[in-house]
């Protein structure tokens, strides 16, 4: 958030009943944005309300009580404040960025960006452009943006952690692992000492690398440090159980470690991390009682985190069932008639789309087709969502698409892959995103040769899998954080999974996660026939891809870089007891999927 400006020319003089001096105005506002700096934000809009009686228009007072309310979460009113201080004072950069983050946290992010392209034209030194403008191109997954926006906050404080916190954040997020470590080791030789931060960075980015005895030692460097990092903590007792597997007097230890942290001094992200590695040792401890109670702790927890202020809980779901009361009509019927397209001119092959519900198996199937030679595998980008917004007036529109705007919408979406390095000329592209399913209609109208691959799990396993994952909340993911959420969830997406089906002549094939982890070439060589493709040795070996690879963006890294078990297939027998209230939404499903509960 940029500093509230002082002393505003053309504020006016003090006037009218209950006028206050304009030397005390100003010492006013300084004591406001002393206030909000401290986070006092009720002390700071009094201040501000003081001097609006006096000047109802006095623009460093507007932009002041603008940034109250953004603290306090209302980002809407925040937007029209600020935008009334900067028609006042236009030419204020810091008004500007904070009329940015207003309207980013509205999810306006055209708006934002030309508010933080007229701040960066009045002053291209001002650092916080860069460093507010990164932060919504990560929010947005776009991540060369974000970097482009984290280096130049770099060559601008190169004496700042922040900087490198936040480049290495945006690589960590873009799975540019080897990035992130780049931009921590160039903060060690720059700052002295080291931040702290910094050094919990780099011990989770070696964790996510698989070089779990660097992690550990980074780990144990940060916390001599600080001993209550619970970055570090998590990192220290995550790696620790990957390098020793099984180890029950380790597991023992790490939990007693864990357990003595006092949680009630800890923040809402803090406390998430350490209650989900807790739950995670308690369940390697066979303790399902005490696991299950980490892993509701670790979702409340969640739930307060800030940024889930800004998230509209409602939106994902809304959608969804708006797209299956179409299907459930004449919606498909109405289409008017494309014509049919084989393949792209110019591509090797027509796009894949990898789909299915998360914690199904998607990313072991990520990897095990990326390690094809002929196949190039594009992990959790949101390239339909992209699609999705550059169409106006969707999903109705798709009824009246014609060819020119279908062949607009095809070449927009390959220019988002392109720009990802998509290699179009001499591999298959795969598109994995597990909940693109629900766009599927999306995909059939604009590429009718596309091929899906569906991914298929115990809907048991799946759903208490993804109420036991700590996922990066956003709209869909924060369906997740209690269990009865997470199995409405469930039916509600394949429900809609299954009128698309029923619909429209979708070209799928179904890979089914139990037989996958048991038998891999039975399973995956009908996959590759299905896409025209000859079996290659190096997909049999999908952890040995994944540790080369070392891009690994979702939650499951861990468990696909080691050897394929079986040990998760028909996990939720042993929490049947918690999740029993939840089985009857499952109940349909398990049976046409041809599963028992």
């Amino acid at each position: 958030m940029a500093a509230i400006p002082g002393g505003a020319k053309g504020a006016g003089a003090a006037n009218g009943p209950g006028a206050v001096n304009p030397d005390d105005l100003v010492r006013i506002l300084k004591l406001g944005g002393a206030h909000l700096a401290a986070g006092r934000l009720d002390h700071a809009g009094a201040a501000a309300g003081t001097v609006l009686k006096s000047q109802p228009e006095n623009p460093d007072a507007l932009h002041l009580l603008g940034l109250v309310a953004l603290g306090k979460g209302h980002p809407d009113k925040a937007e029209q404040l600020i935008a009334a201080a900067a028609a006042r004072m236009p030419h204020h950069v810091n008004v500007w960025v904070n009329l940015g983050n207003a309207q980013r946290d509205q999810g306006k992010v055209d708006e934002a960006l030309l508010s933080y392209q007229r701040a960066e034209a009045m002053n291209p030194a001002y650092s916080d452009v860069y460093l507010e403008r990164g932060q919504l191109h990560q929010q947005a997954a776009q991540y060369p943006e974000a970097l482009e926006n984290f280096r130049r906050l770099i060559e601008l404080l190169p004496n700042e952690g922040t900087s490198y916190m936040r480049a290495a954040s945006a690589a960590t997020d873009a799975g540019l692992f080897r990035e992130a470590l780049e931009f921590c080791q160039q903060a060690m030789a720059r700052l002295k000492p080291v931040p702290v931060q910094i050094k919990a960075i780099l011990a989770t980015t070696y964790e996510r690398l698989g070089d779990l005895t660097e992690a550990v030692e980074w780990a144990e460097a940060a916390l001599a440090d600080n001993p209550k990092s619970a970055s570090a903590l998590r990192t220290w007792s995550k790696a620790q159980r990957r390098l020793r597997k099984k180890d029950e007097a380790l597991l023992f230890a790490l939990r007693e470690r864990l357990e003595a942290v006092d949680f009630d001094r800890l923040s809402a992200p803090e406390a998430r991390l350490l209650f989900s590695e807790l739950a995670q040792i308690c369940d390697e401890q066979n303790e399902v009682a005490p696991a299950f109670d980490y892993f509701t702790r670790m979702n409340e927890r969640t739930l307060e985190l800030p940024e889930l202020k800004f998230v509209d809980k409602r939106k994902f779901l809304n959608e969804v069932e708006s797209l299956s009361e179409l299907l459930e009509g004449d919606f498909v019927s109405t289409w008017s008639p494309l014509p049919d397209i084989e393949i792209e001119p110019g591509h090797a092959a027509p796009p894949v789309f990898l789909v299915g519900f998360p914690r199904s198996g998607t990313t072991l199937l990520d990897q095990i087709l990326d390690a094809h030679p002929n196949v190039q595998v594009f992990e959790e980008y949101p390239f339909v969502g992209r699609l999705k917004k550059s169409l106006a007036g969707y999903p109705e529109m798709l009824a009246t698409l014609t060819e020119e705007a279908r062949q607009e919408a095809r070449q927009f979406y390959w220019s988002e892959l392109r720009r990802e390095g998509a290699r179009f000329e001499d591999r298959m592209i795969v598109d994995k995103m597990p909940l693109s399913l629900v766009h599927s209609g999306l995909i059939h109208r604009i590429f009718p040769e596309a091929k899906f691959i569906f991914a298929i799990r115990h809907p048991a396993d799946c759903v208490l899998s993804c109420f036991m994952q700590d996922f990066v909340p956003n709209g869909a993911m924060v369906n997740f954080l209690t269990l009865e959420g997470s199995a409405r969830f469930y039916d509600r997406i394949i429900t809609l999974w299954q009128q698309y089906r029923e619909t429209l002549p979708l070209r799928v094939h179904e890979v089914r996660y139990e037989n996958l982890v048991t038998d891999l070439r039975a399973e995956v060589e009908p996959v590759l026939d299905f896409l025209g493709l000859e079996w290659n040795e190096a997909v049999s070996d999908p952890a040995a891809h994944a540790l080369q690879r070392g891009t690994i963006r979702t939650p499951s890294y861990s468990q696909v870089t080691q050897p394929i078990y079986s040990s998760s297939n028909e996990r939720w027998r042993r929490y049947e007891e918690q999740i029993k209230p939840v089985l009857p939404i499952l109940a349909p499903h398990a049976e046409r999927l041809g599963y028992r509960l």
